[in-house]
């Protein structure tokens, strides 16, 4: 027969099983709440949220109970969803607590004073710079270093890329004066109108 010590510790280790699937299945509710992204794209306050809230899971189930947990976890969310709605209706709230873009190139000149702050070396800006194919300063107008950390930028008008529009603007008066294109046999248009553009043999049809 099974001793009641023997019981209550099996019942033990099931509330254990119990109360760590509620606070995973809390935890992902409570992440689809904060809303999709990636760490690069998080600001700091939402990356220390996250890691306070990694570090009262782990330790939720030998000593803090079930309920308490959840209502831990959930003061974190809701502390920092006030903070980030208070962020976009206040701009002294977002420069606080989510930090505001550094302006780090400007006119192809490097602003060393904002690398100092930003505790940023000139290889390491140079190295961004890379990362988006750009391998001059004199080729950006303005290179910003945004909240999440990634590099927002500005090419110069000589530097930019030509779009397929400013293409079709530059070669339209050439297209103009060029003879009429041939009309060319489409494929399609036998799937769409049931009918050959050319009299094929029928024994091909």
């Amino acid at each position: 027969m099974v001793s009641l010590a023997q019981r209550s510790s099996l019942l033990l280790k099931v509330s254990f099983i119990w109360e760590a699937m509620a606070i995973l299945f809390v935890g992902f509710c409570l992440l689809r709440i904060l809303g999709k992204k990636t760490v690069g794209e998080m600001t700091g306050l939402e990356i220390i949220t996250l890691l306070a809230m990694a570090s009262h899971i782990g330790h939720a189930i030998p000593g803090d109970g079930l309920l308490k947990t959840i209502i831990v976890l959930s003061t974190f969310v809701a502390l920092l969803l006030v903070i980030q709605y208070l962020s976009v209706k206040f701009n002294k709230v977002e420069k606080l607590f989510m930090g505001e873009a550094a302006v780090v190139i400007k006119d192809g000149q490097i602003q060393t004073d904002a690398l100092k702050r930003l505790r940023m070396s000139v290889d390491q800006l140079e190295a961004r710079l890379r990362e988006n194919s750009i391998m001059s300063f004199e080729d950006v107008k303005t290179a910003t270093i945004e909240i999440s950390g990634q590099l927002g930028y500005e090419l110069k008008r000589q530097a930019k890329p030509v779009t397929i529009g400013e293409l079709e603007k530059i070669l339209a008066p050439l297209l103009m004066t060029k003879a009429p294109p041939q009309p060319q046999y489409n494929l399609f248009k036998e799937v769409r109108e049931k009918e050959h553009d050319k009299e094929i043999p029928k024994n091909l049809q």
